[in-house]
């Protein structure tokens, strides 16, 4: 296999050192000199890759067998002159990197290296120093500059903190940059690795977009902080409405208002850019501008720069892989949205966990529908929530339609919470029953329980507590995600299900009488924290950090400009697949 891979790599790498892959002329004549130069080149980046240490450089030649890719015998390939104007172009690189300083000033060695006669070793030593600059501009584009480890070393503290689960998963890019460049010899088209590099759900190119033209906002200054005020409401005039109209048509959500007679009248073409403004930043979408509208309109232009960076960076480490359907929830968004393709089928309120149980970011597929479920009572709520109750009065929750039993079996024996010592359970690991609340409108759960089994036993599930959705921050659970219109969400499956009758289950909601149905058609579900992101309708949102998940990761962001100057060079494990 390695030698069939190295003939087509020798091949491709030949054709790309003469010319034939950028569609420019063949000298058939320098064909024999051509092969030449590779075969020295390559006998020499062998040796220089054997006697010293370059990391990530050495696996890469490895699997190129060697050859060349950014230096031909009369100059710079394609893929050099690709590799740089790419990286010349990108506005996205984060100034922290300097790749762009790199690529210009390897362009300009290059043309001093093929300007005279210089030796060999020059030409190498270029190839290796485009190599390193390739590597680190696919570094940002596959992973960005989280510090995982750093986070999840947080995630340890928070755990203890909380003594609940504080989850986050994140899924590492299949294709690395070594295996994009060889792809992209073998058919020719540097481009592609780049376009291949980056995710191509979530919005993500949207959001790219706005942060090139927040970059642009930047250099022409930004926008100035809003006066101080309290309440401003329709009608009223005050000295702030100048600035306010003037950050909101900066932003874009002032359009096609003209200059009014009154500069500080509050009227009505603002009213509406402002009900605009509050919705993209997870308020209420009224008229009025109060402290939480004033404290979004006074984040600098740098600051939701840095987010939307952070949040391209989350997105790279999301489940990549499509899906003909899916549901994504967004936790700061307190929102459920069900895709088809790309096509919005419907979306829901939700609720999540509080900051002290938060609900975990991961991917999952969704498998049953249970109506009319058990509540299965987890041991972390009867320890920290139930136990002083129960040591004062054991039928505290029996009263309360909470049944205690022997085993997690719904059909296990009934467990009389009288005859059970409560308080030699204070402070104790593990208590050894089991509470379950039965089906009825009162249970937790509701009536529908949606079931993806996973490792930190949260799923999403109706509730008895409906006024909670008509709060605007949403985050009440232990971990679970409560929606808003379950039986909407039940009627959306049953078009991908013809096994789910929903008739028959309306019916049977009526009842106390538990039923499990296996989807045929299993959903993907991703559960994810993103901060700045751009919504099904375009629009670039930005939300409450309610997990404090933004400044944690910010600490030590490599792409923080508030950080100690970091250097722009892969790691050892990049290339670990």
């Amino acid at each position: 296999m390695d030698r069939f891979k190295r003939f087509f790599i020798t091949i491709a790498v030949g054709l790309l050192v003469q010319g034939v892959l950028s569609a420019g002329p063949l000298d058939f004549d320098s064909g024999s000199a051509n092969t030449s130069f590779v075969d020295k080149v390559s006998t020499a980046l062998e040796k220089r890759l054997k006697n010293a240490s370059y990391p990530g450089l050495d696996r890469l030649y490895k699997e190129l067998f060697y050859t060349p890719v950014w230096i031909g015998r009369s100059g710079p390939t394609p893929f050099a002159r690709t590799l740089l104007r790419q990286i010349e172009e990108d506005r996205t690189i984060p100034p922290v990197l300097e790749l762009g300083r790199d690529a210009r000033s390897l362009g300009e060695e290059l043309k001093r290296i093929y300007g005279g006669k210089r030796p060999l070793r020059d030409k190498v030593e270029a190839e290796l120093k485009v190599s390193r600059l390739y590597l680190n501009y696919m570094h940002y584009l596959l992973y960005g500059g989280i510090d995982w480890k750093a986070f999840d070393e947080k995630r340890a503290e928070l755990e203890k903190k909380y003594d609940a689960k504080v989850g986050w998963d994140y899924y590492r890019p299949k294709m690395t940059p070594t295996s994009l460049l060889v792809e992209a010899t073998m058919n020719g088209d540097l481009g592609a690795a780049f376009r291949k590099a980056e995710p191509t759900r979530y919005k993500y190119a949207q959001l790219k977009r706005y942060l090139v033209r927040y970059l642009t906002i930047a250099q022409k200054g930004g926008w100035k902080n809003v006066p101080s005020f309290k309440v401003i409401k329709p009608g009223q005039r005050h000295p702030a409405i100048p600035a306010i109209r003037q950050h909101l048509r900066i932003e874009g959500d002032l359009k096609g208002c003209s200059e009014p007679a009154d500069p500080q009248l509050y009227d009505e073409c603002l009213q509406g850019a402002v009900k605009r403004f509050k919705l993209r930043h997870g308020l209420k979408g009224t008229a009025i501008l109060d402290r939480g509208t004033r404290r979004w309109l006074n984040t600098s232009v740098q600051r939701k720069i840095l987010l939307m960076r952070l949040n391209l960076d989350r997105i790279k480490w999301l489940w990549r892989e499509k899906a003909p359907i899916r549901i994504v929830l967004n936790i700061p968004s307190f929102r459920l949205y069900f895709y088809e393709g790309d096509h919005l089928i419907d979306t829901m309120r939700v609720i999540v966990g509080k900051p002290n149980h938060p609900t975990p970011s991961f991917h999952d597929v969704m498998k049953y529908i249970v109506v009319n479920p058990y509540w299965k009572i987890p041991e972390s709520i009867v320890k920290k929530e139930m136990l002083r109750h129960l040591i004062r009065d054991p039928y505290y929750y029996e009263r309360r339609g909470k049944i205690l039993h022997a085993s997690w079996d719904e059909n296990s024996p009934r467990v009389d919470p009288g005859s059970v010592n409560w308080a030699k359970y204070r402070g104790k690991k593990h208590i050894p029953y089991y509470f379950m609340q039965v089906p009825g409108t009162s249970n937790a759960l509701g009536k529908i329980k949606f079931l993806f089994p996973n490792h930190y036993s949260v799923y999403i599930h109706d509730t008895n507590q409906k006024k909670l959705f008509f709060n605007h921050e949403r985050a009440y659970s232990h971990g679970c995600m409560r929606i808003q219109k379950p039986r909407e969400l039940l009627k959306v499956l049953a078009l991908y299900n013809d096994n789910i009758d929903v008739d028959a289950i309306m019916e049977r909601l009526g009842t106390r009488e538990k039923k499990t149905i296996a989807l045929k058609r299993r959903v993907p579900i991703d559960i994810t924290y993103l901060t700045a992101y751009v919504d099904p309708y375009g629009n670039l949102n930005f939300r409450k950090d309610i997990y404090h998940y933004d400044k944690y990761q910010l600490e030590h962001y490599a792409y923080n400009p508030n950080r100690k100057k970091v250097e722009s060079k892969p790691k050892k494990q990049e290339e670990k697949k």
